[in-house]
């Protein structure tokens, strides 16, 4: 039997970085950890503090525009509107077929297709992009959209979007203040 590639020994964080990452010591690992931990036990108790109850929305957006988008700030935009189009378009489909019946229905649905040919036809993308089909997607869980309605979730979203883009901010202005460092 073979031995194993290199690139199957090479640390998870390089895999993820294309090979150019140097793995992290475990002290860092742990201390990073920490740091997660608390950001986390921050956000939900500013979450309990504001009444909000779907912690999800805000990790959601997190797991987008973390996993996604690296977390980087210029993509923050794009990434709020894609949320907030998802979120609009679900919210049509829960809310419009009791108001206006099958045309109401008919209505959230041409709506949610025009979203996914602009999508398609990579129209407004600063709107309609991946963000918004996965707010889409997520809301229009049956349980969701059972519930006592969408709207309650367009704060939880703000919240999410506030506490993690000024997070983002201070870890990126201390990332590069420490770079700076490191080269004088």
């Amino acid at each position: 039997m073979k031995s194993a590639t290199p690139a199957a020994t090479t640390a998870p964080a390089a895999i993820e970085d294309g090979g150019h990452a140097a793995a992290a010591t475990p002290a860092v690992g742990l201390l990073t950890l920490g740091g997660v931990m608390a950001a986390i036990a921050i956000f939900i108790a500013l979450n309990y503090a504001l009444g909000i109850t779907d912690n999800w929305v805000g990790f959601l957006f997190l797991t987008y525009w973390g996993s996604v988008e690296q977390l980087k700030l210029e993509q923050l935009p794009k990434c709020i509107l894609g949320a907030l189009v998802g979120l609009l378009a679900a919210y049509g489909l829960q809310a419009l077929p009791p108001l206006m019946g099958p045309a109401g229905f008919a209505l959230a649905l041409g709506v949610i297709l025009v979203l996914v040919y602009c999508l398609i036809m990579g129209w407004w993308p600063i709107a309609v992009n991946t963000c918004a089909m996965l707010f889409l997607t997520v809301t229009t869980i049956p349980m969701l959209q059972a519930g006592p309605g969408l709207l309650k979730l367009f704060p939880a979203l703000g919240t999410g979007v506030a506490y993690f883009a000024v997070l983002a901010w201070i870890i990126h202005a201390f990332t590069k203040r420490s770079a700076s460092r490191r080269a004088t």
